[in-house]
């Protein structure tokens, strides 16, 4: 196997790979802000714009929005894919020039895998953790820092915040419900004066749209309509009095603030089954899954799990997560998201044998699933599993996860 001219001059594989990656973004990127019949890059906004199908646009979308050089690896085009994408750009007003450019950029990328890794299966391989093998240990020392700080300006504390995320196909066709459970563990305000507030999950599709259908039910049963949907057998400790409060924005669920800190820590668990919140398949404005977990609570871990009905996803679907600051704009649109990406590495896995399942910092995760799955009416085996974590999440910030649904 012969070297490519980068490597000769002296750069290492995972140098070189990142370099035709990122140029290879960075012309795409190039491409499509030249089309002015496009209003965004969203799939769904580059299928309509160029008139190209739906699983192209996509893989144009997470290539061109991609923050580390191999997020998008797995989402490349193929050769014919990119001569329809790049053609359709010229046909509909892309420079010529810049076009030019990106299609030079991908022969590139082509040209590196075939010299350095034979097959573009192993170049995947090959580059999958890359992101996570330099060395990390001042970026994390830095997110330690910030927590300790956000803890002590604060005054309050999680020991691992966690979500649980059941999606599924609800009876009002086509959408889907969602089960969810929220759960602070090891919570607790560090002296008085602290309020703790829960607002309610707010229901936002991948077009930004906020629906307020209140198509909402408690997972337990002992909850009555419109009291704080907590689910009893997953708390722990000395839960504090909830308080339910009317506002301009909704509904809210507040502690109110104590003249002392909380003595000991409590492990906190609302869950609600939302029904219709987004569709089931690629249609109208719709491109995708998309779920958001918001980090506003110091902790050291923050762990999202996202179960989907396989009847949601085609069988080589394979989910996106990023880390996005709420600092600058508004997380509620999914193009914002995407724009305002942090530099945090998230450990992404699909778990398929039911096991390795616990959290650090939680107990009883099978009694979480079991919870969540009894509202689902659906054994396990119907679902695929992705759990995304962090450490040491920066506050405000959320976990996006976006996966590619079922066309139609």
């Amino acid at each position: 196997m012969q070297p490519t001219d980068t490597i000769r001059q002296g750069q290492s594989f995972p140098v070189a790979a990142a370099t035709v990656m990122t140029n290879l973004k960075t012309t795409l990127a190039g491409t499509l802000d030249s089309c002015s019949c496009l209003d965004g890059t969203r799939p769904i906004d580059i299928a309509k714009g160029l008139g190209i199908d739906m699983k192209l646009a996509w893989k144009a979308s997470h290539l061109a929005n991609a923050t580390q050089p191999f997020d998008s690896v797995r989402h490349l085009p193929g050769i014919a894919g990119m001569r329809i994408l790049l053609d359709a750009a010229v046909a509909r007003g892309a420079d010529p020039a810049i076009v030019g450019r990106t299609l030079e950029s991908f022969k590139a990328v082509q040209s590196f895998i075939s010299r350095n890794c034979g097959s573009r299966r192993a170049f995947e391989s090959m580059v999958a953790g890359l992101d996570e093998l330099g060395d990390r240990r001042l970026e994390q020392e830095h997110r330690r820092t910030l927590f300790h700080g956000a803890r002590s300006v604060w005054g309050l504390k999680a020991d691992v915040l966690h979500r649980l995320d059941v999606l599924f196909p609800s009876s009002i066709d086509p959408l889907i419900d969602c089960a969810t459970i929220r759960t602070l563990g090891g919570a607790r305000r560090l002296r008085g004066g602290v309020p703790l507030v829960f607002p309610r999950p707010r229901v936002v599709d991948d077009r930004g749209v906020e629906s307020r259908t209140g198509l909402r039910e408690p997972l337990d049963s002992s909850v009555k309509r419109g009291e704080l949907p907590i689910v009893h057998r997953l708390c722990s400790g000395e839960v504090p009095e909830i308080k339910v409060r009317e506002r301009e924005e909704g509904i809210i669920y507040e502690a109110p603030p104590l003249e002392v800190a909380d003595a000991m820590p409590y492990t906190f668990s609302t869950g609600e089954l939302l029904r219709a919140v987004q569709p089931t398949v690629v249609h109208g404005d719709s491109h995708g899954i998309y779920q958001l977990m918001r980090l506003r609570i110091p902790s050291p871990l923050a762990v999202f799990d996202v179960l989907v009905d396989t009847e949601l996803l085609e069988s080589d679907s394979k989910p996106d997560s990023y880390l996005a600051s709420e600092l600058h704009v508004s997380a509620n649109f999914i193009r914002n998201v995407r724009h305002v990406r942090l530099p945090v590495a998230i450990r992404t896995r699909e778990i398929s044998n039911g096991l390795d399942i616990e959290v650090p910092g939680l107990k009883d995760m099978g009694e979480r699933l079991q919870v969540a799955l009894e509202a689902t009416q659906r054994p396990l085996s119907r679902f695929r599993w992705f759990r995304l974590e962090v450490e040491y999440p920066p506050i405000c910030s959320l976990i996006a996860f976006e996966c590619e649904q079922t066309f139609g």
